[in-house]
Formats: C-alpha cells, sequence, structure tokens
C-alpha cells in the first residue's frame, strides 16, 4: 500500500479511496495508534491552523460569550482558537502580538487596549497575518464594533423618561477608551436633548471590575445631591454599584435606579434583576471570525469595512421612578 493512497485516507482526499482499502488503512491506522503531525503539515502548507483571539479580560463573561461565538465558526473550518488575554495592560498586549507572530497563527480577532491599535497590530501587518478588531473602527482594518452611542442614549432616555433628573454615570478607565467615550457622548447627548445640563460632578470614572463599581457609586451617594439613578459602562460596574447602594441602606430602585451594559448571563438573576442595554455576542463573534477567514483566503472582493452590531435595552426591575422625598 503506497503512502499516498494512507494520505488520501488520512486527509480524506484529494482521490477517491475504495471501501475495503480505507477499512485496512483505519485498521492499521488504529493498531499502531498514528496520529496526524499537524506541525509538519502546517510547515509544509505554511498553515497552523490557528486563529490567535486576544481579549481584555478573562474574568468578564461578556469575552468568554464571544470567544465561544468565535470558535463555533472556527472549529468546524479546522481551525483552533488560542484565546489569551491583555489584563488591559499595553505592554502585555504587545508580547502576546508577538508571540502570535511567532506562533505563525493564520489570523487574529483581538480587542486592542493600547492607545494607538493600528501601532499595536502593526508586527502582524508586518508579517502579512490578516487581523479583525474588536470595539474599533480603524482605517484599512477590518472592524466589529457595537452601536455604543445609541447604548448611551438608550440608557439615558429610559431614565429620563422614568422622571429622573440627576442622573449619574459610571465610566470605565479603559487605556484605550474609544467605545466608553461613545457611551458617555450617548449619555450627553440625550440629557442636553431632554433640557437637563450635565454635571460633571456626576460622571465617576473607575476601573472596570465590581470594586470600581462600588467605590464609584460611593463617591456619587457621598455628593451633596446624589444622583437619583445611574447608567454603568457594563454589569460588572453595575454589580459593585448595587452593592454600595445596597451597603449604604438603600433601596433599588426606590431610592437609586441602576442601569447595565452588556446584558450579562446573570444580570437577569441579579436582586433585583438589572435593566441593561443588550447586544448578540453571538453575532458579533460570528462576523468577525467570517470578516476573519474572508481574509485569511483573501478574498479580493472583500474590503476592509467597519460592521456595527446593534443594541437594545432590556428593562427588569432595577429601574423605576424617582423618590418622591429626598432620601439624604
Amino acid at each position: 500500500m503506497s503512502v499516498a493512497v494512507v494520505s488520501y485516507v488520512v486527509n480524506d482526499g484529494p482521490r477517491p479511496v475504495t471501501p475495503g482499502t480505507r477499512a485496512k488503512v483505519e485498521k492499521a491506522i488504529e493498531e499502531l495508534g498514528y496520529y496526524p503531525n499537524e506541525l509538519a503539515r502546517g510547515l509544509r502548507l505554511r498553515q497552523s491552523s490557528t486563529i490567535g483571539l486576544m481579549t481584555p479580560s478573562f474574568t468578564n463573561p461578556v469575552y468568554g460569550e464571544k470567544a465561544e461565538a468565535i470558535q463555533e465558526v472556527c472549529l468546524p473550518n479546522g481551525y483552533l482558537t488560542l484565546f489569551v488575554y491583555s489584563g488591559n495592560n499595553p505592554d502585555r498586549e504587545k508580547k502576546l502580538v508577538h508571540m502570535f507572530r511567532a506562533k505563525q497563527v493564520d489570523g487574529v480577532i483581538m480587542q486592542p487596549v493600547a492607545s494607538d491599535p493600528l501601532e499595536a497590530i502593526k508586527p502582524l501587518q508586518k508579517a502579512r497575518i490578516p487581523v479583525v478588531l474588536l470595539q474599533h473602527d480603524c482605517p484599512g482594518v477590518p472592524c466589529v464594533v457595537l452601536t455604543d452611542v445609541r447604548g448611551g442614549q438608550l440608557a439615558t432616555q429610559h431614565l429620563v423618561d422614568l422622571g429622573h433628573r440627576r442622573i449619574g454615570l459610571i465610566k470605565g478607565r479603559l487605556p484605550s477608551a474609544a467605545r466608553a467615550e461613545e457611551r458617555l457622548l450617548g449619555y450627553h447627548q440625550t440629557l442636553k436633548a431632554a433640557g437637563i445640563e450635565p454635571d460633571p460632578a456626576l460622571v465617576i470614572e473607575s476601573d472596570v471590575t465590581q470594586n470600581g463599581g462600588y467605590q464609584a457609586m460611593q463617591e456619587l451617594l457621598a455628593l451633596p445631591e446624589p444622583p437619583t439613578a445611574v447608567f454603568c459602562h457594563n454589569d460588572v460596574l453595575a454589580v459593585g454599584a448595587m452593592h454600595a447602594v445596597r451597603v449604604a441602606g438603600l433601596s433599588i430602585p426606590g431610592n437609586v435606579s441602576v442601569v447595565g451594559f452588556d446584558d450579562t448571563a446573570g444580570s437577569a438573576y441579579l436582586v433585583p434583576p438589572l435593566t441593561t442595554v443588550q447586544f448578540s455576542r453571538k453575532e458579533m463573534g460570528h462576523q468577525a471570525a467570517t470578516m476573519l477567514f474572508r481574509a485569511i483566503e483573501q478574498d479580493e472582493n472583500h474590503e476592509p469595512c467597519t460592521v456595527e452590531i446593534p443594541v437594545k435595552l432590556v428593562v427588569r426591575a432595577s429601574t423605576g421612578p424617582p423618590p418622591q422625598v429626598r432620601w439624604q
């Protein structure tokens, strides 16, 4: 039996093999414990069959859900997803980018934290490794973003419609804060459209952690005139903010309404369930992986573009009208 025939069975082609011959080869493979050498195959084809995926965090469940959606596209196409996180650290991100290049991954999907995303991906572009960016809108690079301004508008308008006028914002502190600024813009636009002058004292910037949300809410509650409602950059911050309200002996939404962003899996099971801005992680991951495969295949009809993922407000029990009497 020739080496070529064995190769046809192992690689399922390119030429057909009779059922009898296939059975003999598969039996020999099982008896010998043979397993294909993907490294050698990759060197020959100049492919690693590996996709690099870098997110800012492992602890935020949103990133895990995006990774799951990306893997659902990559795996059927024969690609392994190498999932790493930058920890919101530009230096760590730089090191990981160089490791992706050294590993000769076939493509990279990443959400950069460096202040200059184009500079961050330059080593990959020099090596002609296709890149798709999440939550960044960069010219000449395929990008997938949320309609963050719209998200800020939806969250703030909901609170305005409930009758709130003192509306706080807990803004995520990120090394690359483009999307945080977009949500802030939506917040400001909606307040101004409602005839409410934005108060800088009501905007607190914080680390994107539950403890950060807790401390930021404590600052807001300590103001001479505290807000009656707070919009948080994401659900992680909202969880910390809600805890601070309860520790202060106040109720949600009786004294303070809270809105999050992301609609993480646990947000509907908080006490009370969290009103939040929702988007499809599955759609975001699917779009990113599809764009990356087009770039890997060098589809000449596919120009780099930015795809926007829509958002919507999910109203739950953490929001209600402002209190009739000031609680402080």
